[in-house]
């Protein structure tokens, strides 16, 4: 398993984005993709 997560310090949390099984060394773009997208979400709330 892999996971994909960011330290906010401002607010003292840390935020998990994405969990998934993990089969090849290269991330697939799908997940950064989405995390991308669910941290700018977070950061603009």
């Amino acid at each position: 398993m892999s996971a994909i997560a960011r330290l906010d310090s401002m607010s003292d949390v840390i935020i998990i984005v994405e969990v998934f099984s993990k089969k090849t060394v290269r991330t697939p773009k799908r997940i950064v993709d989405l995390c991308q997208n669910r941290l700018r979400e977070y950061d603009n709330a």
